[in-house]
């Protein structure tokens, strides 16, 4: 059984995170922004589309500044990391109901489940596939967490939804395939802290997990503060990836991060 958690681990820690790097001039700016939104339109289910154009609409960048909850995630201190689950395992409707959409608290159980066991994270927030809030409208679950790195605190989002057929996959669209067979897309958009890096992984089952990797934290009610990218390229795609994330669940599932997670702010 392949133990993702302990792949990821090995990407954080034998990795660097790529560079920065300096804003770009307008032309090659407007250039990314279009190859970006070719991209997103590959994807169905997903909130990118509609955080993009939250983004350069807005007079601030998106974010809740309200997510305060932390913890260490894994499992405790001397204990063997957990496995996630083996790919192809998928929800199946139980006596307790049919399946149903994934919730944005169920994907943060995902993502904190899958990040390898030892990670300080903090400012967890969520929004359900229906859920909108302010400027920022989901048509995807998303889950949002701080993770504490070397250099600094650094903000993610993690969206599930399901893949376009019709998607292609070739190098000069920025996506490759992975050792999974999977296909992997990113991009980047320099000039637009939450947005920063992008990867975007088709599963086999057509779910799609984007992880949206920012440089600057989420909106406090006066500004984004200066942040660093929380993971590397090629741990984002690793956690993207993992086999443990669906589109749908049980209400059991569903119950179960409710439980887990029962105040999480939305994102704004």
């Amino acid at each position: 059984m392949k133990d993702f958690r302990l792949d990821l681990s090995d990407e954080l820690s034998a990795l660097t995170p790529p560079p920065l790097g300096d804003i770009v001039e307008e032309a090659t700016r407007k250039g990314r922004r279009a190859r970006r939104a070719r991209t997103i339109g590959q994807v169905t289910g997903s909130a990118l589309a509609l955080a993009a154009a939250a983004v350069l609409a807005a007079g601030h960048l998106p974010g809740t500044g309200t997510g305060t909850a932390s913890g260490t995630v894994g499992p405790a201190a001397g204990g063997p990391p957990a496995l996630a689950a083996p790919a192809g395992a998928t929800p199946s409707p139980t006596a307790s109901g049919a399946l149903v959409r994934v919730s944005g608290a169920a994907v943060l159980a995902t993502v904190l489940d899958a990040l390898p066991a030892g990670l300080r994270t903090s400012g967890y927030a969520a929004n359900g596939a229906t859920d909108a809030h302010g400027k920022y409208a989901a048509d995807a679950p998303v889950a949002q967490v701080n993770i504490q790195t070397p250099q600094g605190l650094g903000m993610m989002r993690v969206f599930v939804g399901t893949a376009s057929p019709d998607a292609k996959c070739s190098i000069d669209d920025g996506c490759h395939r992975d050792k999974y067979g999977q296909q992997v897309r990113t991009t980047h958009v320099k000039d637009n802290c939450i947005q920063n890096t992008v990867v975007t992984v088709r599963h086999a089952d057509s779910t799609a997990v984007t992880v949206q990797m920012a440089t600057c934290l989420a909106w406090n009610g006066a500004a984004n503060l200066p942040g660093v990218l929380p993971l590397t390229e090629e741990a984002a795609a690793e956690l993207a990836a993992n086999p443990a994330f669906h589109s749908m669940m049980t209400p059991a599932q569903g119950a179960a991060a409710a439980a887990r997670f029962p105040a999480l702010p939305p994102i704004d």
